[in-house]
């Protein structure tokens, strides 16, 4: 798999921004739903979308590293979307350049 490096932010002071003074912000970036989530002064990109039952998790909750869906309390490691049950919730790292604040998104490419 290749990561395709996309620009967020310029830098983290705008992400808070964007979190509105919320933990958990649903946000629109590279055509996908993701949720911008601010954990123990560390960001986090992750899908907003429970792979256990396909709904949003705009109303999850993070507890102790983890994001726990609403409906059916399942946790999701912030770092890796490792979850129970051998399920993942997609997540993106962010990288800090000189130029800002890029988030990484996996693609499959023969070349």
């Amino acid at each position: 798999m290749k990561m395709k490096w996309i620009k967020l932010a310029d830098t983290f002071d705008q992400l808070e921004k964007r979190l509105n003074g919320k933990e958990i912000q649903p946000i629109s970036f590279n055509n996908q739903g993701l949720l911008l989530v601010k954990h123990d002064n560390e960001f986090y990109l992750v899908k907003n979308k429970c792979p256990h039952q396909g709904i949003t998790l705009e109303k999850a909750q993070c507890d102790k590293g983890f994001i726990v869906c609403p409906w059916h309390h399942y946790g999701f490691d912030l770092k890796t979307g490792r979850g129970g049950g051998g399920l993942y919730l997609d997540n993106y790292p962010l990288e800090k350049r000189d130029d800002g604040i890029y988030a990484g998104f996996e693609y499959f490419s023969w070349f």
